[in-house]
């Protein structure tokens, strides 16, 4: 029961970052269409639909996360495939491209439908490492818990001093990227991950006591689980 429990408020925190609704903003959550977004596509004359004849994958990549800052994702999944269907592509395009798919992707119809995208940038690519440990998190099986807490530790989250600064607008914050390891700690459930886990959620709470948000459904989930010293 106490799992069934953990995990339904997970699946609740995993809606909050796929819409942006989490402290860290991210988005309105209202779907923009493509005439509302300024100067969409390199020349200002792109339709929004990823079709405007862009051919350099650098601006296309940077029009697709223009698209995703106001809400288009729609728009913004078409340019990311876009460039993903191109040639000579390096391997820094291939990742930004993929977790903002990722991203938008996860916007759209929730943080597991990104998964397959965050799995082919995660080498590399800390925001799709967050991503993906988010959808691995809302499965909720015991092995996602171990590959969630590997990735965040991989971001540099295992120190409580480490902030994680996103350079997109994905609507994760530091707060949150540490209680979503706090979170995958406590379900993983190795020698030392209690202590791991409250550390972790301690940071977190103290940089973000909101009373609603990721951070504080965390929180208040541990402590009904029976995390103590928190």
């Amino acid at each position: 029961m106490k799992m069934r429990h953990g995990l339904l408020v997970l699946f609740g925190i995993a809606f909050l970052l796929a819409s942006g609704c989490g402290s860290s903003g991210g988005g309105s959550g209202r779907y923009i269409v493509p005439g509302e977004i300024p100067n969409s596509g390199s020349n200002g004359t792109d339709t929004g639909t990823g079709t405007g004849g862009e051919t350099n994958p650098d601006s296309l990549i940077l029009s697709a996360w223009d698209d995703f800052k106001y809400g288009a994702f729609s728009s913004a999944i078409g340019k990311f495939n876009q460039v993903l269907v191109m040639t000579n592509l390096t391997q820094s395009q291939k990742a930004d491209a993929y977790n903002g798919l990722g991203w938008s992707q996860a916007k759209s119809t929730g943080m597991e439908s990104g998964f397959s995208s965050f799995s082919q940038a995660a080498d590399t690519n800390a925001e799709s490492q967050v991503g993906l440990a988010s959808s691995l998190i809302q499965r909720g099986q015991k092995s996602g818990f171990s590959q969630a807490v590997t990735l965040l530790e991989k971001v540099g989250l295992t120190s409580t001093s480490y902030r994680f600064t996103s350079t997109h607008p994905i609507g994760v914050t530091n707060a949150e990227a540490h209680a979503m390891l706090a979170f995958a700690y406590f379900w993983r459930n190795q020698s030392g991950d209690q202590d791991r886990a409250r550390a972790q959620i301690s940071v977190a709470h103290q940089e973000d006591g909101s009373a609603d948000g990721v951070v504080s459904q965390i929180y208040g989930t541990l402590k009904a689980m029976g995390l103590t010293g928190i």
